[in-house]
């Protein structure tokens, strides 16, 4: 992971924003597969805005190559709302892949408790705020 994302994604002194260990990438494509399948994650930043604002977003992820105007746009939602959220070491284009998506998505929310619980435990503080 580069250090320009590390560190805009350790910004926050809530303990709401996380960073993925390195070398959990296939675990993380294989429970975001399995969450699209089961129906219980939102992609597209819109949307994903919106289920942060309805508390149904439990964890959100951003791809790495997202604009800085859309990890500021999320991140800010995530604090304000108090929802967890990390940066992906994935581009978009693998992301949207692995969830069986033809287009690039840059933002997806899981929304599934155990899906999320899972995913947060590919992180360095093990999702524990």
């Amino acid at each position: 992971m580069s250090d320009n994302i590390q560190k805009e994604t350790t910004g926050g002194e809530d303990g709401l924003i996380h960073v993925f260990r390195p070398g959990t990438e296939k675990k993380l494509m294989s429970l975001l597969g399995f969450a699209a399948r089961a129906g219980k994650l939102i992609c597209g930043t819109d949307l994903c805005r919106d289920s942060i604002r309805r508390g149904s977003a439990i964890l959100t992820i951003v791809a790495s190559d997202a604009s800085a105007n859309t990890k500021k746009r999320i991140t800010d939602a995530c604090r304000y709302y108090k929802s967890d959220m990390c940066v992906a070491m994935q581009k978009s284009a693998e992301l949207s892949h692995q969830v069986g998506k033809t287009g690039e998505i840059m933002v997806m929310s899981v929304t599934d408790i155990h899906f999320a619980d899972g995913i947060s435990a590919l992180f360095y503080d093990n999702g524990k705020q």
